[in-house]
């Protein structure tokens, strides 16, 4: 026997205007990561410009470590070399 009234409601991922809403504000995340793609280095100088000015002291001086080990490295070897 099947009730009706229990089944679950699936919810459409169109709104009621008809338009179909982007997977990149459905991603719940960090406000730098948000629909963005690239690699560790261009990731932590995103995450610096965009929220260096709020971040503890000493959690924005391990970002510029690692911010300068990275150029080094990504400087140092890769596939432009």
């Amino acid at each position: 026997m099947h009730n009706s009234a229990l089944s679950t409601k699936i919810t459409d991922p169109y709104d009621r205007s008809g338009f179909q809403i982007h997977p990149k504000n459905l991603i719940m995340g960090p406000v730098w990561l948000r629909g963005w793609r690239g690699n560790e280095l261009q990731r932590c100088i995103r995450k610096k410009q965009m929220v260096g000015d709020r971040m503890f002291v000493e959690d924005y001086h391990k970002l510029n470590k690692r911010i300068r080990y990275l150029y080094k490295r990504f400087n140092r070897t890769g596939k432009h070399r």
